[in-house]
């Protein structure tokens, strides 16, 4: 038999709060070794004594089978000199300042919790706050690590002895669960009018679900923050949530009983059952079946839902067969954060809401619900939040970073020990309250990490809240343009590191020549780009105002081209197109754009007739709904080359449009062609690019390929001439992913500029910054 020896193990990576000690204890014993395992930092450490090929039956029990919810970024492995010990114990946390590891985010309900708060014999049966390790809040309630009781926001509740006496056996799914609790000692809801004053009653949660089929309109507070929520059966109810939340058009989003329940509204294929039941349970668009009993305003003029499946305990108990699909939407009023103190929810949701349905455990982190899509049986994070914020991925940095993303859909990035961790979106950065918790989450996020960044990354425009919180650090700032990195953010997220083309499709972003880009070709690397094509510029005119009135885009395109918008807005006001057409004449307010997003604004605006929208992109996304898929035919295009650049023209597009207007073709053709038109023109200049630069890795990027139709496309039709095709899955391809791609440029910067100076250590950065600022 071989020599006893000891191991110190130490376990990196999403490891607390998932069962992992536990499960390390229970595989100790079956394999008869002994030691203890404790948390550190963020770590997990054992240190294990006992037979050699009970150690190797114990490692492989741990890199094979280890809990659901863990996942191991690196595992450190050393002799540890103490060969006796009398058992295998679990050890109290000990705190380690030098580690930091990944923060687990929040989990929907198991089914054995599930099963407990359904179960009338259980002592758990409709308790709403119904947890164990596998399930419920982690990345909401934390305050400190290690992840404990203590320093979390159920710190202030102390268990029962029945609780207690789970927390402490290790036999037991509840042990060491810190969010435990029952109806004797946990969180508990009340129910207030929209006033605030109490109403007094036994069963708040019952009585909420009634006012809910009475058609009333509820603020309810769950894990990240307040749902305005209604029945989404009742029509009437739907368009009074609308007028008080100022909310006229954008889609709200839904829940539904049962995935069952989802299929009677939708279309949903095998990947889109798998990713809308997971324990992620994020909000899922879905295919709308046309002949969905549901009213119209839920989604006006959209081809699909947004749908989620219960993830609370609450959320199961507001349900029943008369009550199976509710609006869950951001309890906030448009474009501002959603609420998560209870003070600030009284009292800017008191107009929205007729009663709340609200908890006495405190919010620590404030995160809306994560909505993503299913291409070609990828699942796409469009919006990064609950039960995948923050993300932790791999990235090669020689020091710690913040990336600070841009101004719109709003994330955080620090970077430190080879891992980038990814905030939640955090709407946007227009508003004065969405700026103070932009800053709230940063040092939140920078106490949690225990991150030291030696330099900021942000976005080149001057004017950008996070542009100025970067410059005002006296740290190194790194100016990143905008859509270089979206083209890194998708490099770094399928680890590339070689030259590669981007092609970047967007709304905004400073190009180096001060236009607004947004319709780009690119070729480069992490570090550097050329810039070898784009959408032919165009002057546009009033700044902001032409997003918010297309019609304005619309004018500028069609000046371009010496076209009259009017008779596609006869109900303009004559007075107002003057003016613009005259400020374009004399060039006030006028910049230089080559946004291909601008150009769905424009088409959108003349095909539908929009003349002002009410959320981002409204008219370009019902243009999206319009496509008909059966339909191939494309309009006329061109590409020219200017000293060296390939130029994709509009002008023979926008004619072909106007000809099929006036010829009075469906407007669903003419949508249907003008997308083919963009997916065609973009294979075609991505060839005539590899043809000069001998490059076939293509990295797809930017807000405008949020349009599920385009982008597949382009997938299919670059795949077709044999490039390598590359996009986001695990952040957004949209503004939500920036600040990932800002922290891989410069940390491939600051890589390149430490391999020139023959330096690996943290000393050029005092000479860099001078040179640099």
């Amino acid at each position: 038999m071989s020599e006893p020896q000891s191991l110190m193990i130490q376990i990196h990576g999403i490891v607390q709060g998932v069962g992992m000690r536990p499960f390390l204890y229970k595989t100790a014993n079956a394999f008869q070794l002994t030691g203890f395992v404790k948390n550190k930092g963020a770590s997990v450490v054992i240190v294990l004594s006992g037979e050699p090929e009970a150690m190797d039956g114990f490692l492989n029990e741990l890199t094979n089978n280890s809990p659901p919810n863990a996942v191991l970024h690196h595992i450190d492995i050393s002799f540890h000199p103490k060969l006796h010990f009398q058992d295998f114990k679990i050890l109290h946390s000990a705190e380690d300042e030098k580690i930091q590891g990944c923060l687990l985010p929040d989990l929907a309900i198991c089914q054995d919790c599930l099963d407990d708060i359904l179960n009338h014999h259980d002592r758990r049966f409709a308790y709403a706050f119904t947890n164990c390790t596998n399930c419920g809040p982690r990345y909401s309630i934390i305050k400190d690590l290690p992840y404990d009781r203590r320093n979390t926001t159920m710190g202030t509740f102390t268990m029962c002895e029945d609780c207690n006496e789970e927390y402490e056996n290790p036999e037991n799914r509840r042990f060491h669960a810190q969010p435990n609790a029952c109806p004797v000692c946990g969180p508990r809801y009340i129910l207030l009018h929209g006033n605030g004053e109490q109403i007094e009653c036994e069963t708040p949660i019952e009585m909420g679900k009634q006012l809910l089929k009475d058609g009333k309109i509820l603020a309810i507070k769950g894990i990240g923050g307040y749902h305005l929520v209604c029945n989404a059966e009742n029509e009437t109810a739907v368009a009074t949530l609308r007028r008080r939340k100022n909310r006229p058009h954008k889609p709200f989003a839904m829940m539904t009983c049962k995935l069952e329940d989802a299929m009677k509204i939708c279309f949903v294929n095998p990947k889109e059952k798998e990713t809308i039941s997971n324990n992620k349970r994020p909000i899922v668009l879905l295919k709308k079946d046309p002949t969905t009993f549901l009213p119209d305003n839920i989604a006006p003029k959209l081809s699909h839902y947004g749908v989620m499946l219960p993830y609370t305990p609450l959320h199961y108990l507001l349900f029943d067969e008369n009550l199976k699909y509710l609006i869950m939407t951001s309890g906030n009023i448009s474009g501002m954060p959603i609420c998560y103190k209870d003070e600030d929810a009284l009292e800017k949701l008191s107009d929205v809401a007729d009663y709340f349905l609200i908890h006495n455990r405190e919010i620590m982190t404030p995160i809306d619900d994560s909505v993503v899509k299913v291409i070609n049986d990828d699942v796409l994070l469009s919006r990064c939040g609950r039960g995948y914020a923050p993300v932790a991925l791999p990235l090669n940095a020689p020091n710690e970073l913040l990336a600070v993303g841009g101004n719109q859909k709003a994330s955080l990035c620090f970077v430190h020990n080879q891992l980038a961790h990814i905030s939640q979106y955090m709407g946007e950065l227009h508003y004065l309250e969405a700026c103070k918790e932009y800053t709230l989450v940063l040092d939140r996020l920078s106490r949690l990490l225990k991150a030291a960044p030696q330099a900021i990354a942000h976005d080149l425009h001057p004017n950008y809240f996070s542009t100025q919180y970067a410059k005002r650090q006296e740290i190194t700032t790194i100016a990143v343009q905008h859509h270089h990195a979206h083209m890194v953010a998708c490099m770094a997220e399928n680890n590339f590191y070689d030259e590669g083309i981007g092609i970047i499709f967007d709304g905004t972003g400073m190009g180096e020549d001060g236009a607004i880009w947004g319709g780009e070709f690119f070729i480069g690397s992490r570090s550097q780009f050329k810039r070898v094509g784009h959408l032919e510029y165009v002057t546009l005119q009033g700044g902001d105002s032409a997003i918010e009135e297309p019609w304005k885009c619309a004018l500028s395109y069609f000046d371009a081209i010496h076209e009259s918008i009017e008779p596609f807005f006869p109900n303009l006001d004559k007075v107002q197109v003057q003016v613009v057409e005259k400020a374009l004449e004399k060039k006030v307010n006028c910049y230089q754009s080559s946004s291909m997003g601008r150009l769905f604004d424009c088409v959108a605006a003349v095909l539908l007739g929009c003349s002002r929208i009410s959320y981002e992109a409204q008219a370009a996304i019902e243009l999206e709904s319009l496509v008909d898929s059966s339909i191939t035919g494309t309009y006329r295009f061109t590409i020219s080359e200017r000293a060296g650049t390939f130029i994709l023209g509009y002008q023979s597009i926008l004619e072909s449009v106007l000809e099929d207007l006036r010829k009075h073709e469906p407007i669903s053709v003419i949508s249907s062609k003008f997308h083919n038109t963009i997916s065609k023109a973009t294979i075609d200049c991505a060839c005539r690019i590899r043809e000069e630069y001998l490059l076939d890795n293509v990295f797809l990027g930017g807000g405008v390929f949020e349009n599920t139709y385009l982008l597949k496309k382009v997938i299919t039709g670059l795949k077709a001439m044999d490039f390598q095709v590359f996009y986001n899955q695990k952040v957004p391809l949209n503004d939500g992913g920036l600040s990932f791609g800002q922290a891989a440029v410069a940390a491939s910067i600051l890589e390149e500029r430490a391999y020139v100076s023959g330096s690996s250590n943290k000393n050029y950065f005092g000479e860099w910054k001078v040179c640099q600022r």
